[in-house]
């Protein structure tokens, strides 16, 4: 195994708030890994500083290899350029898609590669091409974000994230603003992802989608990890009072139906 990604005792603290207590992950090439936990549980807050959306208090990342940040009398000090090379390596889709409204589908996805990479042209629009047919959208391209249903605009978000070629995906309670009916479509697209061998860390409160995709389930509770294995020892035979408690609480979830020959 490859390990791609290493959180190493990451601390994030607002003002008098302790968010993250110490989260220690090592995330592995091609590894699907879903995090679960209550409202305020410091999920998001873990994947905005894997990403630099917000600097750890303390603690390290270490993607592939190479630790971000340098130590300097006993305090990490960040090089803004370092951090946006990490960003183009990890990209990341929020709950809402923040589509650029003047421009298309097309341009939405373009915009990355252009204006980050400097890619040219023609580079640009290979990449908006193969992106757009992945997520299902290639026939929408000239299409504006408003004529779009908000199952599309996150697809679409999605695509523009995988434009940038990263190295890992994050998800961030991506359906979360969609309607029920449209949750689905978003879902499919990043199994189809974890099918593909995508490195992903996924926040997401769909335990079906969680037990079906993740090859390991984190639960995070005030800030700490509480209860980490696969699917099956984390939904389906938790441990921790914690697990089985938040578990009750979503009383809807239910085990795949096998598949018949």
């Amino acid at each position: 195994m490859t390990t791609v990604l290493s959180i190493q005792n990451i601390h994030k603290i607002f003002g008098d708030l302790e968010v993250l207590k110490g989260i220690d992950v090592n995330v592995e090439k091609s590894e699907t890994i879903v995090i679960l936990g209550a409202s305020g549980s410091g999920k998001s807050t873990l994947l905005r500083c894997i990403n630099f959306m917000e600097v750890p208090t303390s603690g390290r990342i270490v993607l592939s290899g190479k630790t971000i940040g340098k130590e300097t009398a006993g305090k990490v000090i960040y090089n803004e350029a370092e951090l946006n090379a990490l960003r183009t390596r990890v990209g990341m889709v929020f709950q809402h898609f923040n589509l650029f409204p003047h421009m298309t589908v097309r341009e939405n996805v373009m915009e990355g590669p252009r204006t980050v990479l400097k890619c040219d042209k023609d580079e640009c629009g290979r990449r908006a091409s193969k992106y757009l047919d992945k997520v299902g959208l290639g026939w929408k391209s000239e299409a504006y974000p408003s004529q779009l249903s908000g199952g599309q605009q996150q697809r679409v978000a999605i695509a523009r994230a995988l434009a940038m070629e990263p190295d890992i995906m994050l998800f961030d309670e991506a359906t979360s603003a969609l309607d029920p009916e449209l949750v689905g479509e978003v879902l499919e697209t990043i199994k189809e992802l974890a099918d593909e061998g995508m490195t992903m860390l996924i926040v997401t409160h769909e335990l079906g989608f969680a037990y079906t995709v993740a090859d390991r389930v984190l639960f995070l509770s005030e800030g700490r990890i509480l209860e980490q294995g696969t699917p099956a020892e984390v939904l389906v035979y938790p441990k921790q009072d914690g697990t089985k408690n938040f578990l009750k609480g979503h009383g809807s979830f239910r085990l795949p139906e096998p598949k018949l020959d």
